[in-house]
């Protein structure tokens, strides 16, 4: 698996997250505005936060600070790879409140998977959504993210993308078609 720690396209550049960010992800992840649509919900300390940042860095967990015109403004993450079915759980939430509703998003999706779909050559990336988040909800549907089997997950919805999907949604086109 070749992992890199920078990928860049679309305008954006993601940058593998290291230990010298990890306080400031913490900080963004204990906001109201971003922890109300994360499974866990709960403050996280800085000893938490080491913690899990010793647990999941490494080749199967894929985190990455999203930066734009030099800003870093939110966190993608690809996590839990597995090669055995070629899959891995995505996540994305965006800190600035500038690029909330832009095409950032959208963007930075298509740059991590275009790599864990053409690189790493991952089959299905899956993600978890709070079902009152209907921002996500929308982002999912209009990348080819399809609902999966309704397993009951408290308030959270699992939903599921594949490389077919994907490649044909029509964000992708459009961000392709705007960013050459």
């Amino acid at each position: 698996m070749v992992i890199k720690n920078t990928l860049q396209g679309y305008g954006v550049t993601l940058k593998r997250l290291t230990e010298d960010k990890i306080e400031l992800v913490r900080v963004w992840r204990n906001n109201p505005k971003i922890q109300q649509y994360m499974e866990f919900r709960k403050e996280i300390t800085p000893e938490m936060q080491k913690v899990w940042f010793q647990r999941i860095n490494n080749d199967r967990n894929l985190y990455y600070i999203i930066k734009v015109d030099g800003k870093e403004v939110g966190l993608i993450n690809c996590r839990d790879i597995d090669d055995k079915y070629e899959s891995g759980e995505g996540g994305i939430f965006i800190w600035d409140d500038d690029y909330l509703n832009s095409d950032l998003s959208f963007r930075a999706t298509c740059l991590l998977y275009d790599y864990l779909f053409n690189v790493i050559e991952l089959r299905h990336i899956y993600g978890h959504v709070v079902e009152t988040n209907k921002r996500a909800l929308s982002f999912n549907k209009a990348l080819g993210i399809n609902k999966r089997m309704h397993i009951p997950e408290g308030d959270n919805r699992t939903f599921e993308v594949t490389k077919d999907t994907f490649s044909n949604c029509k964000a992708l086109k459009i961000i392709k078609k705007i960013y050459k």
